[in-house]
């Protein structure tokens, strides 16, 4: 039969404290107290199950209490209408005040985290839509050149097929000033 709760494991460490308090061992407590030294550690413990029955149990816990001068309460635990309203009290003391949250914390931390997350990125998004539409230099340019449509890109290349040839005949004439003077200009685009 279990002989232990944490009702009598408390009253147990008001025992120890006390001894404890006064520099004695479990040894000395014995020598002085005459009390076996397994009954010493059942009472500091909590663990009454190593007393034959109810009465030895009550006369050395009143025993060890008057030698290191306490009065701790006796917590009865042989009667088992004593044993469940302690534990029912216990229970209601552990108890949540609000189950919904307690259960799941994990779930409202990832729900406040997610809604954080989405907060700031709606304040990104809004920020960029903003610039855009404020008309800045980068945007207007990225708008115009979406808007070169292929026939324009056409006469852009023959323009500059225009050009490397005027060059080209320029620098083949004989208006330089060099003895001589072979170049041509590459009508391919410079890579960007």
């Amino acid at each position: 039969m279990i002989l232990k709760s944490a009702q009598t494991a408390k009253v147990g460490k008001i025992f120890k404290n006390a001894r404890l308090q006064k520099s004695l061992s479990l040894s000395e407590v014995s020598t002085e107290a005459v009390i076996n030294v397994e009954y010493i550690r059942a009472i500091e413990s909590g663990d009454y199950s190593i007393f034959p029955a109810r009465t030895y149990t009550v006369k050395y816990f009143e025993k060890y209490a008057n030698f290191l001068s306490i009065n701790p309460r006796f917590f009865d635990i042989y009667n088992a209408d004593v044993v469940a309203k302690a534990e029912k009290e216990e229970q209601v003391r552990e108890s949540p005040k609000d189950p919904f949250l307690r259960k799941n914390n994990v779930f409202a931390s990832v729900l406040v985290i997610l809604t954080l997350i989405a907060i700031v990125f709606l304040i990104i998004s809004r920020n960029s839509i903003d610039e855009v539409s404020e008309g800045t230099p980068e945007s207007s340019i990225i708008i115009n050149s979406l808007e070169f449509n292929t026939a324009s890109k056409e006469s852009l290349k023959y323009e500059i097929e225009e050009l490397n040839n005027m060059i080209n005949s320029y620098l083949n004439a004989d208006t330089l000033d060099s003895n001589e003077v072979n170049v041509n200009v590459d009508s391919k685009e410079p890579d960007a």
